[in-house]
């Protein structure tokens, strides 16, 4: 966990000099990653973002260009040289696989969000755990604490270098909360546009209700890194589920009930129009598994009983729909790629999977607070040694992978709850 205050290039400058470790690996890792999911070269990947972003954001969000050039020299300050080129390309990732048509477009989270008559107390519930590739989730385990001059302090998980939280995963101070899970199979190439995670990064620090939250991230959409939102107004117990793509955009709200996120598009038009996604019902795949088990366990085993307990064992929940029992694989919620033997988008038994999980409810919320647990909701544990063994075609990954370990879930707050 870390904490950073002050002004653009006072935040930012912290956030280089306490992360300087964190940062120095995730640009080891990054041409790995580059090359994994776009197939192409650090190089002319950060090119390709410098020419999409950075004139958007040194333009239009100055705030976050200077905060990005306050991590630079925070780094720098330890000896770690990093540009804000390569910081720019970095938050950029999630809004460039439809960009480079990449073959491994980002499945990431099974998540849900809940109020009112589905919870036991009547209060806001919501859960939210990321699946992506084991690199990538090895990086992904800072809680940062924002206290900025302006707007509203926040929280949220997020990956070192990073002004957004790209686990999308948030609570501010004034009650607001959200999360997401992406929508698979855009068949549109994004038109930048102002890239999503200075819309998101926007909402957490500068805006006061859910409708004000649609607006922002609707203003100036490029359609980049499509997903269904799952925002919250603990001060009100109003919910809502903001699904965007390009040109299509769902937005339903309620103050009792639950929406879900499992990677189809809840938006039957917006499934339609904008991607190539015949999974929703589907329950071979694990987009349709998990909107069949959401969908049980939400509205019948749980309906009305949803607390933070029972929304820890919704994320660790293994249950294969197709196969009528407990599996751990593709299509559980707390998914896990690299134990199955099927070939999906990727190759059998990739290193992709659930990788934390995070539970909040009013109460915590508006203290900044929440249960979180890395390493994966299920207590599974992931060695490198032993994976490699068992699957050496996955040799290339050997330097990058990290040992996840099982860990316990924890209370994570700060000095200033």
């Amino acid at each position: 966990m870390a904490e950073i205050h002050g002004n653009a290039r006072e935040r930012g400058f912290a956030h280089g000099a306490l992360l300087y470790k964190e940062l120095k690996r995730v640009m080891e890792c990054f041409p790995f990653l580059v090359q994994t999911d776009f197939h192409t070269t650090l190089e002319e990947y950060i090119h390709r973002c410098k020419t999409l972003f950075k004139h958007i954001i040194e333009s239009k969000y100055r705030e976050y260009y200077d905060e990005l050039l306050g991590i630079c020299l925070g780094a720098r300050s330890k000896g770690v040289n990093i540009h804000i080129d390569e910081l720019i390309a970095w938050n950029s990732c999630l809004s460039m696989y439809e960009e480079y048509e990449t073959e491994t477009p980002p499945q990431r989270c099974s998540a849900f969000i809940a109020t009112g008559n589905a919870t036991e107390k009547g209060d806001i519930v919501m859960a939210h755990n990321t699946h992506c590739n084991l690199v990538l989730g090895s990086l992904s385990n800072i809680v940062l604490y924002v206290y900025p001059v302006k707007g509203h302090a926040f929280c949220m998980q997020t990956c070192p270098g990073m002004i957004c939280s790209s686990m999308d995963w948030f609570l501010c101070e004034n009650g607001m909360v959200g999360c997401e899970t992406t929508i698979s199979e855009i068949k549109y190439k994004p038109v930048f546009g102002v890239p999503y995670y200075c819309r998101i990064r926007d909402c957490m620090q500068y805006r006061d209700s859910l409708d004000e939250y649609a607006n922002t991230m609707l203003h100036n959409n490029a359609g980049d890194y499509a997903c269904s939102w799952l925002f919250g107004d603990t001060r009100t117990g109003e919910i809502m589920l903001c699904e965007i793509g390009l040109k299509t955009h769902n937005i339903r709200k309620t103050r009792d009930g639950v929406f879900y996120g499992m990677n189809s598009a809840m938006d039957p038009t917006l499934r339609l129009k904008e991607t190539n996604d015949t999974t929703f019902d589907d329950i071979s795949k694990s987009s349709g598994a998990r909107h069949a088990r959401l969908e049980y366990l939400l509205t019948d085993k749980y309906a009305g009983k949803i607390t933070t307990t029972n929304a820890k064992l919704i994320l660790a929940d293994h249950y294969d729909v197709l196969l009528d029992r407990t599996h751990r694989g593709l299509r559980g919620i707390c998914k896990h790629s690299e134990l199955s033997s099927e070939k999906s988008k990727r190759t059998p038994f990739y290193p992709h999977g659930a990788i934390d999980g995070k539970v909040v409810n009013t109460k915590m919320a508006q203290q900044m607070t929440f249960l979180g647990k890395f390493g994966a909701s299920c207590n599974r544990e992931f060695h490198v040694k032993s994976y490699l063994e068992k699957h050496p075609e996955y040799h290339e990954w050997r330097e990058y992978l990290s040992d996840l370990p099982n860990q316990r879930w924890t209370n994570i707050t700060n000095d200033h709850t």
